[in-house]
């Protein structure tokens, strides 16, 4: 399982402690301290953060326990796992994979008052990231898994990446040179992109955002030279072909369509080539000189998704003789009938009729590929042998599972301490940064107090001395508080996106349970961390960020500039 929740994490901890589980980029894994805590809580592997450079994976490669990074696709702006933007101001959880994409959104820059001009208004949304050509020094590092982001992508996007990172990883341990021509990179633009980086991992100062638009770009394969009424023209830089679909990208408001009809000089035509001029009527209005994009290419799809499902394939014993009950066997795997089979009178039952009965492998994930056949003179109806067929592998399914089993592991839970809040109160120690520590969010180096400190990380589980959990722990549920006041919290905030009732939920919840009062703190007064980011967005345009605010029209949000970070905080929300 890969996981994000602490209380899920307790409860797969406690119950069935043999499950191998991964914890999720949005337990914001981001420095060894955290590896360190996720190997002592029996985790096998980490996702690390996007932000990662290539120097902390392979210190991060050094620890005992497997790790996995991404490679390509989204990146979210902020840290994973601590993006509130989407919940606070948008009521979806970014945190429970309900994210509205905030950082794809329009947004205004301003400073002391006086909006700034900006070369986009996307000034959050970075690109895609790509790391195809750096696959050998990730497996040199040490790395167990390579992720790709394809959330809500096409199937063809799908296969086409991961068939292109395949490659590369064999090309690696082949000891053979990788690299992909114009052609596969056109392909790898058209099934989704906008705009690809590295910087993350080389850890340089290359550009992280595409501010052009927030969304698939595709390839440029003209733009717009003369307009009449409702239709546009376009030369064409690239082939085109009917069925494809394309984007017009004005200044007003982008205008896309599937090309249904394909005309050049009024003649309908299913290819057009480089040098034409194509007659299109977009859905809003475009201008000459407006760029098209071709943003899907319906033929290259078909042919990425031609392919076959693979299948186990079986070779089967199957004994048939009349008046005996009907026996078919896979390995050790054995399955009669519960009828007998008559004699037959006439035409007896072939093995090619068997052949092509236990062929048809219905939704199974099986193909026949031989079978041996001990039959004599016997007939069943064929309705009642495609009945038998699919019983037989629907307990060849059950039997398969049956082959795994879980075993018991013993496991001991740590004991609850809880405060009396009349002994110890919120204000005198929370809220008291001369008696506190506060760890970052993001705590590259691990740094902790020895004494006290409010934890921010999961790197900071395992420290001794008083500890308080920070709301960036994202405490939802009675279980996930639990599992940090048996690992020696003195108590915790609980997440920002608990509204009343739900508090009410977890603290009833944990008291039923375990027959003790609580009183869990909550985030009552100040301005709520909304985005932690390790670039600065805005670093060409504001001079003074004690001045500078973001609004996207409805809200409005402060910009801090810490510790080599930009934070994104609540300034005046409306939602």
């Amino acid at each position: 399982l890969l996981i994000q929740d602490l209380g899920l994490l307790s409860l797969i901890r406690e119950k069935l402690r043999d499950l191998e589980v991964h914890a999720s980029t949005q337990m914001h894994i981001h420095n060894i301290a955290g590896l360190r805590s996720c190997r002592k809580l029996g985790i096998k592997r980490a996702v690390v953060a996007r932000e990662s450079s290539l120097d902390f994976i392979q210190e991060a490669c050094k620890e005992d326990i497997e790790i996995e990074c991404f490679v390509h696709g989204a990146i979210c702006v902020s840290y994973s796992g601590e993006c509130l933007m989407s919940s606070l101001t948008k009521k979806r959880s970014a945190n429970k994979g309900m994210c509205a994409q905030c950082c794809r959104l329009r947004y205004e820059l301003y400073e002391d008052d006086r909006r700034i001009q900006t070369d986009t208004d996307y000034l959050l949304s970075p690109k895609d990231m790509f790391l195809l050509n750096d696959i050998p020094d990730l497996i040199r590092a040490g790395v167990s898994s390579l992720k790709i982001e394809g959330r809500m992508k096409s199937p063809a996007y799908v296969g086409y990446v991961t068939r292109l990172y395949r490659e590369a990883i064999d090309a690696c341990y082949k000891n053979e040179d990788f690299s992909i021509d114009d052609e596969t990179m056109m392909k790898l633009k058209l099934l989704f992109n906008r705009g690809f980086t590295d910087t993350y991992l080389k850890n340089d100062t290359s550009p992280l955002f595409h501010n052009v638009r927030p969304n698939h770009m595709g390839i440029r394969i003209g733009k717009v030279v003369k307009v009449k009424g409702n239709r546009a023209f376009v030369l064409l830089s690239e082939d085109i072909k009917q069925f494809d679909a394309i984007r017009a990208i004005s200044s007003k408001e982008d205008s896309g369509l599937i090309l249904n009809v394909l005309k050049v000089k009024d003649r309908m035509v299913k290819k057009a080539y480089r040098g034409e001029i194509i007659e299109v009527s977009f859905k809003s209005e475009v201008k000459v000189n407006d760029e098209v994009y071709k943003t899907q290419d319906m033929a290259l799809e078909k042919e990425i998704c031609e392919k076959e499902d693979l299948k186990l394939p079986v070779r089967l014993k199957i004994r048939a003789h009349a008046n005996e009950k009907l026996r078919v066997s896979y390995k050790d795997f054995v399955y009669e009938s519960d009828f007998v089979l008559d004699e037959a009178l006439k035409q007896p039952f072939t093995k090619e009729g068997l052949c092509k009965c236990f062929s048809s492998t219905d939704e199974h994930p099986y193909y026949l590929e031989s079978a041996e056949y001990d039959i004599d003179n016997f007939f069943i109806p064929r309705s009642r042998l495609n009945e038998f067929r699919r019983n037989f592998y629907n307990e060849l399914d059950r039997y398969r599972l049956s082959l795994f089993k879980r075993t018991a592991v013993p496991y001991e839970k740590g004991a609850i301490t809880v405060y009396d809040k009349e002994q110890e109160i919120l204000e005198e120690y929370v809220y008291s940064r001369n008696s506190w520590h506060f760890s970052p969010v993001v705590n590259n180096e691990s740094k902790y107090s020895d004494n006290y400190n409010v934890v921010a990380d999961l790197g900071g589980l395992f420290l001794n001395g008083e500890k308080i959990g920070y709301y960036s722990l994202n405490v939802t549920n009675s279980y996930a508080y639990e599992f940090l006041l048996r690992h020696g919290f003195r108590n915790v905030i609980l997440s920002l996106e608990l509204n009343e009732e739900m508090t009410d939920e977890l603290v009833r919840s944990f008291e039923e349970r375990n027959g003790i009062s609580i009183s869990p703190y909550i985030f009552f007064y100040g301005r709520r961390e909304l985005m932690h980011i390790l670039r600065d967005p805005f670093k060409d345009y504001v001079k003074n960020y004690d001045h500078a605010l973001l609004s996207d029209g409805t809200n409005r949000y402060r910009i801090i500039k810490r510790d080599g970070f930009t934070d994104i905080i609540e300034y005046d929300i409306y939602q």
